[in-house]
């Protein structure tokens, strides 16, 4: 794909939020309402391009050194006015273009987190690392994201405060909540969890995960009978009712499930 027509489809998808500031406003009767130096579609566009300089230079970089250019307190009163829901949306809504026309084939994707790191502020304790030897204290967030291998895009993300950061539990919010039918997942030590095994089967995908060797790994607490092929007894309930408390019980899938009402079992004499 052309990069003229991927900035194309991102521009796209940043003008459907910055047309609709109310839906993506913390207050929406007020926010963005009047016109300023810095219009919302300027601050989505200014904030998806930035790189890793100051404030002030990518300011400078972002409008050209123009007279017109916005203070980096004004840029920052701006940005505080937008939801973190806006950028989900452009993320969301520019995967599904760049993604429509590609091949039925199985998707591959590569699941890392990484940390980055973002403005000091002592006051968020979440993020927040108290400088030692002289250091100066630094604020992290972690990024989970699911990488599509063959075609080079970032298929999901959650970001999380480095002290409260959860790989696993990233992994399984990115695998429930996808729509993708069938997937292989590949991932390197360090996610090796029978949770996110089980929810990545659950889902119907597949996976390919690394795991540590000798004492303290996963497969040490776990013992498996010597044989191939075993039968695993397990206690399942199954019920075709949707009432609210049905509703409840079947979030633990391992042990209750819903049949629709148009599968039947098919009984066979033991």
């Amino acid at each position: 794909m052309k990069p003229k027509h991927i900035k194309k489809v991102l521009m796209s998808e940043i003008n459907k939020v910055a047309n609709n500031p109310k839906d993506y406003c913390f207050h929406p009767d007020t926010d963005f309402t009047r016109k300023r130096k810095i219009s919302m579609k300027a601050m989505l566009t200014g904030i998806i391009g930035m790189g890793s300089g100051s404030l002030t230079n990518e300011l400078i970089d972002f409008f050209h050194a123009s007279p017109q250019m916005p203070t980096p307190s004004a840029f920052l009163q701006q940005r505080s006015k937008i939801k973190p829901e806006a950028f989900r949306s452009i993320f969301d809504g520019f995967n599904e273009t760049i993604t429509k026309g590609f091949s039925e084939k199985m998707p591959i994707f590569a699941v890392d987190g990484s940390d980055i790191q973002i403005a000091t502020n002592p006051g968020d304790t979440g993020s927040y690392y108290p400088g030692s030897n002289g250091q100066k204290g630094y604020n992290l967030l972690h990024l989970n994201a699911l990488y599509e291998i063959d075609y080079h895009i970032y298929a999901d993300s959650i970001i999380q405060k480095s002290k409260n950061c959860n790989e696993h539990k990233a992994l399984q919010e990115m695998v429930d909540r996808s729509t993708i039918p069938e997937a292989l997942i590949i991932a390197d030590r360090g996610y090796e969890s029978y949770n996110s095994m089980a929810h990545i089967q659950e889902k119907g995908w597949y996976f390919l995960i690394r795991i540590k060797d000798g004492h303290g790994s996963i497969k040490s607490n776990l013992e498996l009978p010597k044989e191939k092929l075993f039968d695993l007894k397990i206690n399942l309930n199954i019920t075709r009712k949707q009432s609210k408390e049905v509703k409840e019980l079947l979030k633990d899938k391992n042990h209750y499930r819903y049949l629709p009402s148009n599968v039947n079992f098919d009984y066979l004499p033991a």
